[in-house]
């Protein structure tokens, strides 16, 4: 049996800059008319949604991406690194979100994004 490269996920898709982000527009028309402080992304990935979230509002003062990916946040934490004094990036599953969102002292949060 093939070991398999740990460049891969389990869909056996690899990552790399070019991932494209599904339903991208979906995503930034529901949180347009609304204003972001802080914002929760339980699937960062490659971070598609971050970062373009992050463009449209400007007002965001944290955006927390979560991922259980090491190789998923290397990636993510180069494609955000112009919004690094925003970005708050937690290893592990978002169903932690009470240990991460405690740990960074936040006890609000205006929107989140699970896939």
């Amino acid at each position: 049996m093939k070991e398999q490269s740990s460049e891969y996920r389990d869909n056996q898709q690899p990552y790399d800059d070019k991932h494209l982000s599904v339903m991208k527009e979906e995503f930034l028309e529901y949180f347009e008319e609304k204003e972001i402080k802080v914002f929760f992304d339980g699937t960062l990935g490659a971070g598609g949604h971050a970062e373009a979230l992050l463009q449209a509002h400007p007002e965001i003062e944290m955006y927390i991406g979560c991922d259980q990916d090491p190789q998923a946040i290397e990636l993510a934490s180069k494609r955000l690194a112009p919004f690094k004094e925003k970005l708050k990036i937690v290893r592990g599953n978002f169903e932690n979100l009470d240990q991460f969102l405690n740990d960074l002292g936040v006890e609000e949060v205006d929107g989140f994004f699970l896939t």
